[in-house]
């Protein structure tokens, strides 16, 4: 294997090396909820839930929030 081969592998090597890193970071920030969205799960959770028999109906509910 020639010195210019070796130069190639070798920097392919290391930005494989960075996406993996990379992709760990990102894998692991998937599986992170932030804890404002953690509140609100819970707090929607313990609402009661409610029917409405139209999409007009619903709209005037959610306007008065």
């Amino acid at each position: 294997m020639g010195e210019s081969e070796n130069i190639t592998l070798n920097m392919i090597y290391h930005k494989l090396v960075v996406i993996e890193q990379d992709v760990k970071e990102i894998n692991d920030d998937l599986h992170n909820v932030r804890p404002q969205f953690a509140q609100r799960l819970k707090e929607a959770e313990q609402e009661k839930t409610r029917r409405f028999t139209s999409l007009e109906e619903m709209e005037k509910e959610m306007d008065k929030k």
